[in-house]
Formats: structure tokens, sequence, C-alpha cells
């Protein structure tokens, strides 16, 4: 046994902790029935929120999916109008599903698929034991009480025997909860960047691979021809292979082929199967919906003796024509390639792809040069989403360990403490130099991350970024102003963060016929490594993990919702479409702007909801 550790039914937890009785510790209720409650009594609006096990969603209450219920079935019983603070677990359907209620924003009943439960007497912080419902004690109890048998339903006696252990003091609970929380916020934030870049790239890929004047009409056959996959395989040549093969769920799966996702086959000395090269393309020629038939994937690599599986075939690209092969792979998966295959697609309950109809494919094509530019913006893209994806299931492998250290014991909090470097937070030092200083190391951070040799950084990009930094650190902002370029600080130019970076050689400032551009110094490092030393990292990731690929009139959109939303709020009026037109109408500078397509009623309303996302 550990020193000051205690065994117990549910495992060894510290000395000072408790074991506690979730009924004993807690009321749990549920509507019993709804005595003859009718579908049309589920209305789709209405004063009182009826809460169901689907509304149930990633341990939240999914309010946009719910119905409602009129005043006489909300009041029919008091016991399970919900307020915040309360624990929701599924009894019905998906047995053990969990929600918290952090707030309410109209009074809320369930359904009788949903236990509501409480502490009595404030016995313990609700939260607290909310993620105890979320952890290993619960989960185990779980499937300890459904193990061999077909319960397709919970009753409240089934919980009598739950036990849990409890910190002694609302303080260590309110710390450990808390530290769960900045966890799991930090997870939904990652998800919600991954769905708003996925978003944002759909959005590139409908705009870049829209033909354009210029573009010349070609057909497939006249890029290359088509080869078969593996042929006269048994199923005993795959369970002792000596060569790697394409799965086909690679290629349905992957613009890209991934290297790390091969398979393995037999073959024979003197066999003649076709091998696939680095710069091939591949389709499935068959699929169960017509939406999926032709997916394309791309091999970028040399992988020596590879083969590809039998039900999808492969394209050689004639190289004296310099197609780029990712372009097509990314094309062939866009909204222009799907309507292609789907109209090209053949039979009923299956559906397949004509070799000869598929050769006929006509479309239009740009030139090399362009084909590459477009395919590497989209794959600079797909990259930073992989970044972030593999951020994401990290900190999911980072918050159950918090979990597991932090829910028995073996990681003690209180409130003053902070929990140590698990969950990739970073206070901020204090700071002992001016703000111009700091201006200067921030748009050199900017230009270590924002510069590339093929797209210009110029100084009306450079300042909506530190603009949108300021915004996110809550600094003052104070120094820019509604210029027509705006928001733009003539301050951080002329005798602020710009000469000084220059001068200390963080970046380059070189001049051409469109205006200054920005680039790299020979001394970027030394204000990296003030970025280091300040504790501004994860400022600097999240600018780049949300404008990466923004274009300057969607940040200088962006910067000026956000300055006219701050400067309506600060008069007390209501951040409207109509407001926020009205007072960029009424200053001489941005009233020109309004006549911009990229000030459009639809994009100021997109902007506004970024703002607030990004903000608030």
């Amino acid at each position: 046994m550990v020193e000051n550790f205690k065994q117990t039914e549910i495992g060894a937890i510290p000395h000072d902790w408790d074991v506690k009785n979730i009924v004993e510790f807690s009321t749990m209720k549920a509507r019993i029935g709804w005595q003859g409650l009718t579908v049309s009594e589920y209305l789709d609006r209405g004063d009182y929120f009826l809460i169901t096990g689907t509304d149930l969603v990633d341990g939240r209450i999914k309010w946009d999916t719910c119905h409602f219920v009129n005043k006489d079935r909300f009041i029919q019983d008091k016991n399970i109008q919900i307020k915040a603070g309360d624990i929701l677990i599924t009894k019905d359907g998906t047995i053990g599903k969990i929600a918290y209620v952090d707030s309410l924003t109209i009074p809320a009943t369930l359904n009788s698929g949903v236990f509501v439960i409480r502490p009595k007497k404030e016995a313990y912080l609700p939260i607290f034991l909310f993620y105890i419902f979320n952890s290993s004690y619960f989960r185990d109890f779980l499937n300890k009480l459904v193990a061999g048998s077909t319960i397709s339903h919970l009753y409240q006696k089934d919980f009598t025997t739950f036990n849990f252990p409890l910190p002694p003091t609302k303080s260590e609970q309110t710390a450990i909860a808390t530290a769960l929380n900045n966890a799991d916020a930090l997870i939904s934030s990652l998800e919600k960047l991954i769905a708003k870049k996925k978003a944002i790239k759909q959005g590139a890929m409908q705009e870049l691979l829209k033909p354009k004047e210029g573009w010349d009409w070609t057909t497939v056959e006249k890029l290359g021809k088509p080869y078969g996959g593996l042929s006269g395989k048994s199923k005993n040549d795959f369970n002792a292979g000596n060569c790697p093969y394409i799965p086909f769920m690679n290629v349905m799966s992957n613009p890209i082929i991934d290297k790390s996702f091969l398979r393995y086959v037999k073959i024979g000395s003197s066999e003649n199967q076709n091998k696939a090269m680095k710069g091939d393309i591949f389709f499935n020629g068959s699929s169960e919906t017509p939406e999926e038939l032709g997916m394309c994937s791309v091999l970028l690599e040399d992988i020596p003796n590879l083969y590809l599986n039998s039900f999808c075939f492969g394209f050689r690209l004639n190289k004296e024509l310099g197609t780029d092969g990712l372009y097509l792979a990314y094309y062939f998966r866009s909204s222009f390639g799907r309507r292609i295959f789907t109209i090209l697609a053949q039979g009923a309950t299956r559906h397949n792809l004509s070799k000869a109809n598929f050769n006929k494919i006509e479309f239009q094509l740009p030139k090399p040069v362009e084909q590459k530019r477009i395919s590497e913006i989209i794959s600079d893209m797909d990259n930073e989403i992989f970044e972030i994806e593999t951020k994401l299931e990290k900190q999911k492998l980072l918050k159950q360990g918090m979990m597991q250290s932090l829910l028995t014991g073996k990681i003690r909090l209180n409130k003053q403490q902070e929990l140590p470097q698990t969950i990739g937070l970073k206070p901020k030092k204090s700071l002992n130099h001016n703000h111009y200083f700091e201006d200067a190391v921030l748009i050199a951070a900017i230009v270590n991350h924002f510069y590339s040799e093929k797209y210009v950084l110029g100084r009306k990009k450079v300042q909506k970024l530190l603009y949108l930094l300021r915004r996110k650190q809550e600094a003052d902002t104070n120094a820019f102003k509604r210029k027509a370029a705006g928001p733009y600080a003539d301050e951080v130019r002329y005798k602020g963060g710009e000469p000084i970076a220059k001068n200390k050689k963080y970046i380059n400032i070189s001049s051409n016929k469109l205006g200054s551009i920005f680039s790299k110094g020979e001394q970027i490092g030394e204000a990296l490594d003030y970025i280091e030393k300040w504790g501004m990292n994860s400022d600097i990731n999240w600018l780049v993990s949300q404008f990466k690929f923004e274009t300057i009139d969607q940040l200088e959109l962006l910067a000026t919702i956000d300055m006219a939303i701050f400067d309506l709020e600060k008069d007390n009026k209501v951040a409207s479409l109509e407001n926020i037109k009205n007072l960029i109408k009424s200053d001489k500078e941005w009233k020109a702007k309004l006549e911009r397509e990229i000030f459009s009623d639809g994009n100021i309303r997109l902007a506004i909801r970024q703002r607030f996302d990004l903000f608030e």
C-alpha cells in the first residue's frame, strides 16, 4: 500500500478521502411515464424545453435538437424541472449517456428516458460528480451491471450500489473539476477549430478548383493510361504476403496514399502484375452509392514493389504533360468531380464505373504551374488540419491521464495550486518592457509564421494580424484607428514595433510597386526567444491556427467588424447588422468599405458570428 493511501472497495484512495454512495448522498428522479403523451405534444417551439436522451451529446445538452412541451406538461413534476448544476443520465435506449447542465436559457423538463441527479444539501460539488460519472469508476460499474444480460433499461434501484471517492473539501473538489473542465474546454476549442478549418478548406477548394477563363478543355484519356489492380489472388496469398499493396480504404479515405496504411500480398517472381509507381493516381471502380464512386488518391512516394488492391484501378499520367496528380486527386474529390462520377455511375444496388466512359470524362484544367500552386494551397490546409487533429487526440489522451490521476488522488490539488504541465497551458510572466518593443517581437513572430516566398506578406496583413492578436491577448488596441484600410496603427509603423523590429534585424522590409514586403531578418531567432520567455507561444499558435489561410480582405472584414462592435458596446448599442453598417457609413474613412463585395450583408453577418466565437 502506498503511504497516505488506504484500500477501499473501489480501490486505493487518499486517507482523508471518503467513499460515498450515490443514492445516499444524492436525489435521483425521473418522470414515470408520459400519461398518454402523444407525438403531437412534442412541440417544435415553445417556452419549456423537453430534454430526451438523444439531446445528450459529448457531456452537454444539445439545446438546438430539443423539443418543447406546453406549460401543463412542464408543471406535472417539479422534481424533474431542470436546474443549473443537474447531472442527467439516460436510462433507456443508449443507457449511461451523461450530461451536465451548466446553464439554462428557458425552463426545461425531461422525458421518461432520462434521470436527473442532484446532491443532497450540497453534499458535494455537482460538476465534480459529473467527472466521476465520466470516469472508469462509473464505466466499470455500468459494465458489471449489464454484463451477461440483455438489459435495455436502468432503474433507480440499479444505482443503489454505486460508490465513488470524494475529497474532503469543496476547494479540492473545485480544483479537480476546474482542471478537468479546462481540459474539456481545450478539447472543445480544438474540435471547433477543426470544423472551422474544414469549412474554410471546402470553400477554398470550391473557389480554387472552379473552372476559370484560360483553362483548357481536356479528356482523361489525353492525360495518361489506366491499369488494373491485383488479379488472380486467393485468401491464402494475403496470409503470407511478401510485397506491399494499397488497400481499398486507403484510396477511399485519403487524397494522398498513406504509406503507413499498406497491407501485404504474396507475389511470385513469374507473376505479371501491375506495379504502382510514384505519381500514379488511383480510383475505386465500384461503390454502394453513386456519391462514393471514383474517389481519387495519388501516390507521392517511391515504394518498391508496390501493388494495388483488386477493387481499384490505377492511372499513369503522361510525364511529358506535367499534369499534377495531387491536383487531380483534389479535383475528383471536390464537388465538381463528384458530379461527374455520380452521372457516370451504372447499376442499381451496386454502382460501377465503365472504363470507356471514364476515359471520355471531359473537364477544364489549368496550366501545370497553376495546378501545382492550387494543390500546394489545399495540401497546406490538409496538413494544418492533420496537425490540429493530432493535437486533439493528444489532448484527449492527456485528459484521460488527468482523470485517472486526479480522481484517484494520485495528484492532489487545491484552489491555490495549479495543475502541473498537463494540458499544454502556460501562464504568462510579468513583462518588464514597453509595449513598443513587445509589438516588435510580435511582428517578428507574425512574419516568421506567415511569410512565404510564394505569397507576398505586406504591411496591411501584418497590421490586421497584430490587431487580432492584441484582441486575443485582451491588450490595449487604442493605437489602431479607423483608417481607410483600418483598423490601422500609424504608431506601430512609424515609432513603435515596426521600426524597432527592422533595426533589431528581426525582420526585413523591402518595396515593390504593390507596397512594402515583410520577410524574416537574420536576428529573428532572438525575437522568437522572447516569445518563448514571455509565454506567448500559445497566442501565436492561436493566430496561426485561426488565420493562416485567410485573405487580406477577410482579415480586414473581421478586424473592422470587431472594432465596430467594440465601439457600439461602449455606447451601449446592440451589435446588429444595421447598427454596424450605420457606424461604418457614418465614418468618412470607412464608408467606402460598404461598396466592396467583401462587406456584403452576408459576409458581415458571418464576421459578426466569427467575432463572437473568437473573443466572447
